[in-house]
């Protein structure tokens, strides 16, 4: 028998994902999920708000259907485009050396989770990237030592409040009465570095449809997180106007591509479809698709440099975008000046495993909800 399910909704910039996640063993597992196409969002507004009802009410009937249960709760998964981060420094000073318990810990972040009176965000997520204690010792478990003063540096992550108003709307209107809020990137930062013994921080990158987040994930939180919206969709934009193919063929097209083939004008990346045979020179072909690659890669470049902190960060890739590119990691190192990593889904071959966002969101929503 199943353990108590919970139902997450992953919004990505062209496809909309309704899971059915529960604990197995102590880890969250996805036993069940829809999907819808959808138009997406870009620079922080969905592209087709009037048709989020029937997208979502399909989601919600199909995977109540195969479930054979009601779906009255729902936690949603928020795009970095509908976020910003706010670290903080928060400190405090005891009478006396005192045993840290985690009633401090949660004392801290009530007391200063507060954001005024903002009409714009409101505070989904927030969690510790470090903690200092007396005679400047750092550490990610203060609870259990003794100090007379206590420093912690923490994310706090808040949603666009009109995002917030129009997935209630929405889904209340369709029979989900509950609604939560998380952040996408913060459950595939904290998914990623799962596998990582590091201390340091890293940047899990991801590239998808037509959206690029980009975040920086030290001790259990954010400490930097932005978004832009460019993605591989762009790719096949740019296919079709200088090939002058459909955007499908370009979609065909972009799957044949590997950026490491050195070619003549004379050799054709080949597709069949519909009974006809597209052709695509593969010098011109690699040409643009690099372009475009480099275009983003010079974006993250940017976003990363804007502390020096950043400057040796490895960065993980992942997302539908680009990843798939065999000589993808080459450009990005090259143009960022940083160590380029693959971040897939753990023990997945198939053509999802760069959709970590599910899979990181399924874990966090175990963890804060």
């Amino acid at each position: 028998m199943l353990n108590k399910i919970k139902y997450i909704l992953d919004i990505g910039s062209s496809c909309l994902r309704l899971l059915a996640e529960t604990k197995i063993m102590g880890r969250a597992h996805i036993v069940a999920e829809e999907d819808v196409l959808y138009d997406g969002y870009m620079d922080g507004e969905f592209l087709s708000p009037d048709v989020l009802p029937e997208n979502l009410s399909q989601l919600v009937d199909n995977l109540s259907t195969k479930l054979r249960k009601p779906i009255s709760s729902i936690i949603v998964g928020v795009p970095s485009e509908f976020c910003i981060c706010v670290c903080k420094r928060i400190s405090r000073k005891f009478v006396d050396l005192h045993k840290i318990t985690n009633n401090d810990l949660v004392e801290l972040y009530n007391n200063n989770s507060s954001f005024g009176d903002s009409e714009e965000y409101e505070v989904i997520n927030y969690s510790p990237m470090q903690f200092v204690l007396d005679d400047d010792m750092k550490t990610m478990s203060p609870i259990g030592k003794r100090t007379a003063s206590l420093t912690m540096d923490v994310s706090f992550i808040l949603a666009k409040k009109s995002f917030i108003e129009l997935m209630i709307k929405t889904l209340n209107s369709i029979g989900v009465k509950n609604v939560d809020f998380i952040s996408t990137a913060l459950g595939q930062a904290m998914n990623c570095k799962l596998d990582i013994d590091k201390n340091l921080p890293i940047a899990i990158v991801d590239v998808g449809h037509i959206s690029t987040s980009v975040c920086v994930y030290k001790g259990e939180g954010l400490a930097l997180l932005s978004s832009f919206s460019m993605g591989g969709g762009h790719i096949s934009s740019d296919l079709m106007q200088v090939l002058g193919m459909s955007f499908k063929e370009a979609e065909l097209i972009k799957r044949k591509v590997i950026l490491t083939i050195d070619s003549n004008k004379n050799e054709y990346y080949e597709i069949a479809s519909k009974g006809s045979l597209i052709k695509a020179p593969i010098n011109i072909t690699n040409q643009i698709v690099k372009s475009r690659i480099e275009m983003i890669a010079k974006i993250i470049a940017e976003i990363l440099d804007v502390d020096k902190v950043f400057k040796d960060i490895d960065i993980y890739l992942t997302g539908d975008g680009i990843s798939h590119f065999k000589g993808v990691k080459s450009i990005l190192k090259d143009i960022t000046g940083k160590n380029v990593f693959e971040y897939t889904n753990p023990f997945d071959n198939s053509k999802d495993r760069y959709q970590t966002s599910k899979t990181g969101l399924a874990s966090l929503a175990e963890i804060v909800v």
